[in-house]
């Protein structure tokens, strides 16, 4: 059923829920629509704790025109690089292009300085990520002269300073959030209990919310954006996820020295076990200074794990310090300047990831209208959040003040192939 378009000169009145960089982004791009105006028109971002205090800001950033959905990963990679460029993006929230590449590594054992690190020659595989690229053979790049000799036993390109790139998620979200302040957008620490509706038409009436000390208010609003990335079927049972969302560890540690900007899906082997021993698989991120950061650092992260349930807030997840310790353990065995760095935090967050039961193929996010008058979804991103959170955003704003989505056909991602509407 076609949207109705709306009459730019009615007030709105918009709450957006979840602080995330999803939640960010809508805010920011609503807020620069040309429809917007802040005379008659209030934005509103209501987070639970506090701003990219989820995912969104223990997330790896990284960025990829060969992400999915393909529908929209292309639009969101190009509108990175805009914000970049118009805000400054390289100094404030670390934006920058990559490499990046699927390696086989072999572990060095700091205690035994027996263990065999020689200069052998490393062969790669180009596997041609890039319209300029053929499969080639090729040696491994001499400026990723971070890892330790020897321990290459095979690299395969995945992505190129064309086609992939990073940020820090903290500071690209926090940074949103204030660029939507700025322009007429205001933010609520509050956590959002129960999305209202009319009793005549069903459509969304206001958002009940506990504060911080524990008052109930309401938010009167027409229209309500659920960005709350895994917390959303809590608001909204009818948003079928499928499985419960998975945690993930990850560190952030100060290396001894700076690093090249490679970005690294590893399998990591015990020594001389000629890669049959698989011991870990980290995703390693060196990252440039920042806001928060004068200097480099690495992120890491590990495998994800259902072993906890989600906690009713970001505030409240458990983190498993060993299994922390076991992620920057691992990078440590590839790499002396990341061994011998500081370990600058350890944290764990959750995914909105939507698979269905007991099937591994990745589907969503989910972006758009649910049915309900001035009801929209923007959830389900998995680990594409950062990287598609800019285009989920501007076509958010689209939707929202235009009735339809222009900058890119979205269809697939409609919340109608996703809701369980059983469970509303």
């Amino acid at each position: 059923m076609p949207l109705k378009v709306p009459d730019s000169s009615e007030p709105r009145t918009i709450v957006v829920i979840g602080g995330g960089v999803i939640g960010c982004s809508t805010a920011y791009f609503l807020t620069c629509h040309e429809l917007y105006n802040p005379q008659i028109h209030s934005i509103v971002i209501l987070e639970a704790s506090r701003i990219a205090g989820g995912a969104s800001g223990k997330a790896g950033g990284l960025l990829a025109e060969w992400a999915t959905p393909k529908c929209l990963a292309p639009l969101s990679f190009k509108t990175h690089g805009a914000l970049a460029q118009e805000h400054g993006g390289d100094k404030i929230w670390g934006h920058r292009s990559v490499y990046c590449a699927d390696v086989a590594l072999e572990a060095h054992d700091w205690n035994n300085n027996n263990n065999n690190n020689n200069e052998a020659a490393i062969v790669v595989a180009n596997n041609g990520v890039g319209d300029e690229h053929d499969s080639t053979t090729t040696e491994v790049p001499s400026d990723l002269d971070w890892l330790l000799p020897g321990s290459v036993k095979s690299y395969t390109e995945a992505g190129n300073p064309h086609n992939s790139g990073q940020v820090n998620p903290l500071a690209f979200t926090e940074t949103l959030a204030q660029l939507a302040r700025e322009k007429g957008a205001e933010v609520i620490i509050g956590l959002a209990t129960a999305i209202n509706y009319h009793d005549k038409n069903g459509g969304v009436s206001s958002v009940s919310y506990n504060t911080q000390n524990g008052t109930s208010k309401t938010l009167n609003a027409t229209d309500v954006l659920l960005a709350a990335g895994p917390w959303t079927p809590k608001l909204f049972p009818a948003t079928n996820l499928g499985r419960p969302p998975p945690r993930g560890h990850s560190v952030v540690v100060r290396p001894s020295r700076d690093l090249s900007p490679y970005v690294l899906f590893p399998n990591i082997s015990a020594p001389e076990d000629n890669g049959n021993n698989l011991l870990s698989s980290p995703e390693i991120y060196p990252r440039p200074g920042d806001k928060f950061h004068g200097f480099d650092t690495v992120y890491a992260c590990g495998p994800d794990d259902y072993e906890m349930p989600l906690p009713d807030s970001t505030d409240t997840v458990a983190v498993d310090e060993q299994k922390c310790n076991d992620v920057s353990t691992a990078v440590g065995s590839v790499s002396e300047p990341i061994h011998e760095g500081e370990v600058l935090t350890k944290q764990a967050c959750y995914k909105p990831q939507i698979r269905p039961h007991e099937e591994d193929e990745e589907v969503g996010p989910i972006v758009g209208p649910t049915g309900i008058p001035g009801l929209w979804l923007a959830t389900g991103h998995d680990e594409w959040g950062i990287q598609n959170a800019p285009g989920t955003g501007l076509v958010m704003s689209e939707m929202i003040f235009e009735g339809a989505a222009r900058s890119a056909d979205c269809e697939s991602l409609d919340p109608k192939h996703f809701l369980n509407w059983d469970l509303r």
